[in-house]
């Protein structure tokens, strides 16, 4: 027998449907970013996120359609919260190198922060975008937008004030810094092996910013 919904007379749903509603659209976001993170879209189960979200498979699909628009929207809320944690910055006044410096810690922290996000984003670039439709396109480029505004900004302050080169662009530094950071804990395991250190532990993490930092400031020298 299909649930019976409440309404009030102004004809919306009562508060407590909505928030119930709410609640479990997030629990079941969760508990598919942690199983794409994990298995890739491939190998990810409905049933098993449905069971991690304390739910079952038709409220998964009533609330998402399929699991393909689930791994879509999960990878675009990825994005977003970056955005959310980003704020973006105003210059005037300030050291473009303090400027540029700030903006790597930010980067620096998220990708920290977020290895569920970019393990998804990963399985993304690994099926070579077949997963990214055009809205989901256009939530990565919205994300992408107030840091690539914030390093136009940084570096046209300071190319007036030649303390970067002439030759710096603002796109080829995003992507300098986004690799740099990711690469440092895409491959911490391997490298860890290869130099005879665990990377991940706290110092060496604390460490490796500040020579990314160093590194990127270095390269912007006129």
């Amino acid at each position: 027998m299909p649930k019976r919904v409440h309404y009030h007379r102004n004809g919306k749903k009562r508060q407590r449907e909505y928030d119930k509603s709410s609640r479990t659209k997030a629990a079941i976001l969760r508990a598919a970013l942690r199983e794409f993170a994990r298995h890739g879209i491939a190998g990810a189960r409905v049933d098993r996120i449905a069971r991690a979200a304390g739910v079952n498979n038709h409220a998964l699909y009533y609330h998402f359609g399929n699991k393909e628009a689930l791994f879509r929207l999960v990878l675009e809320l990825g994005y977003k919260s970056f955005r959310a944690n980003h704020a973006s910055r105003v210059f005037d006044g300030m050291d473009p190198e303090a400027g540029v410096a700030n903006i790597v810690a930010d980067v620096f922290d998220f990708v920290q922060t977020s290895p569920e996000h970019m393990a998804v984003a990963m399985e993304v670039n690994r099926h070579r975008g077949a997963n990214l439709d055009a809205e989901g396109s256009r939530q990565v480029r919205a994300a992408a937008a107030p840091l690539l505004s914030d390093l136009e900004a940084v570096v046209r302050l300071g190319k007036a004030q030649k303390r970067f080169a002439a030759r710096t662009n603002a796109q080829q530094l995003y992507f300098t810094i986004f690799a740099l950071c990711s690469f440092y804990f895409s491959n911490a395991y391997t490298v860890s092996a290869v130099v005879g250190r665990d990377l991940l532990d706290p110092a060496a993490i604390a460490e490796r910013k500040r020579e990314i930092g160093r590194f990127v400031l270095a390269a912007l020298r006129p």
